[in-house]
């Protein structure tokens, strides 16, 4: 990630020692990540003969790949080619890496950083053919608020993430069966500004071609699952939250690889449809989601909505001694209901007033309404590509005779 919680972070100690016959200054850190540097660590350590033998130690559950550089050596050479790399399987342990030896010179000194990959870069190979399932329930449907490249934040590493448009307190499940391998669940902080990036909590899983599956801004205590638990495609892994550099309540979902230079870049990934068909995720529209093993279910999508749909509807006015306008949303789709609470049946004039937004029927609209009935008026959706949008309405009326 580059920022797990809006994406996972490269993680590098920047470290120096100088030696002075006669005299040691132990290595100190002089940048550090404690929380990163206690999943990988690498580390010198002086001999008797002031040369430097360098070890590494491997928290993950899983392999990590390690490059070490050295930005500075003053009477020291490596005993090996720099930058030096290494696969560190899980677990491991005070490995040895590789050693420093003294030259000539009353000043001995160093300076290097380092970096770690989750997995391993050299060897991952993403399944292209593979179609994930949308991270949300069976039968639930929801909208893409930020798709590939989008100007938020989808750039760079983020690149082929997706953004879906989860309330707080919604289920997410797995979208490929894999190994958790990291949970954060402690934060409750969020917002616009690149500083809450490190608060966004979040899961990551490894699958089997050495991907990682990355899902972000989970509200606090949201993770179901913990580390070195194997999980199933469809299965239930968290709550979805608004943790993190986030603008409003969402989920972020991307597949990554790791680099060698530690940090983790997402890749473009398809969803399954209905039928198994590979779709092609698009900012701005609307899924179902379909996990193994679900029941069928009716798809209902308001931008499937005609007026024909409800020209014969006719009910019953919600009030009295009024006219009074009734919405009903379905997706971005918003219809619209007039009814008359009076007991008499008027003409109505209604002036639709709209804000980025189209009308199914012209403006004004004229509708006879029966002593205490409520009829259909019109549609209303949100233009393509629109942000905001509002909607409202005047209404003149007589009385008929």
């Amino acid at each position: 990630m580059n920022i797990i919680g809006d994406k996972l972070r490269t993680v590098s100690g920047i470290f120096i020692l100088i030696l002075i016959l006669g005299g040691i200054l132990l290595p100190q850190p002089l940048q550090a990540q404690p929380d990163q540097n206690d999943l990988v660590r690498v580390y010198g350590e002086q001999q008797d003969d002031y040369s430097i033998r360098f070890y590494a130690d491997n928290n993950l559950i899983i392999p990590a790949y390690v490059v070490v550089t050295f930005e500075n050596l003053v009477n020291l050479s490596p005993d090996t080619e720099m930058p030096f790399s290494v696969q560190l399987e899980s677990g491991a342990e005070k490995q040895y890496l590789f050693s420093l030896n003294p030259g000539d010179g009353d000043r001995l000194s160093y300076r290097f950083s380092y970096t770690f990959s989750r997995g391993n870069p050299q060897s991952v190979s993403p399944d292209g053919s593979f179609l994930y399932t949308f991270p949300y329930t069976h039968g639930s449907k929801h909208r893409i608020t930020q798709g590939f490249n989008g100007r938020f934040t989808h750039m760079d590493d983020n690149r082929y993430a997706v953004d879906f448009d989860l309330e707080v307190g919604t289920p997410v499940v797995a979208a490929r069966s894999g190994l958790v391998v990291e949970v954060k669940e402690d934060s409750n902080i969020g917002g616009r500004s690149v500083n809450y990036g490190r608060h966004g909590n979040y899961i990551l899983i490894m699958h089997e071609d050495g991907t990682f599956g990355n899902y972000v801004h989970l509200k606090q205590n949201g993770a179901l699952v913990e580390v070195g638990q194997e999980v199933e495609q469809g299965e239930q892994i968290g709550l979805s939250g608004n943790t993190g550099r986030s603008s409003g309540p969402h989920l972020h979902f991307d597949v990554r690889i790791p680099l060698e230079n530690g940090r983790m870049q997402s890749i473009p990934i398809r969803f399954r449809g209905r039928d198994g068909e590979p779709i092609q995720p698009e900012e701005g529209e609307i899924y179902y989601a379909y996990q193994p093993e679900g029941g069928d279910f009716t798809e209902i999508f308001g931008a499937d909505y005609t007026n024909s749909d409800f020209a014969e509807y006719s009910g019953t006015a919600r009030v009295q001694d009024n006219l009074d306008f009734r919405v009903e949303q379905t997706d971005l789709t918003y219809v619209i209901f007039i009814g008359n609470g009076f007991d008499y049946p008027v003409n109505a004039e209604v002036e639709l007033r709209l804000e980025n937004m189209n009308s199914t029927r012209q403006s004004p609209v004229n509708i006879r309404l029966g002593a205490g009935e409520e009829r259909f008026l019109t549609i209303v959706r949100p233009r393509d590509g629109v942000s905001s949008w509002r909607y409202g309405y005047a209404v003149n009326y007589r009385r008929i005779e």
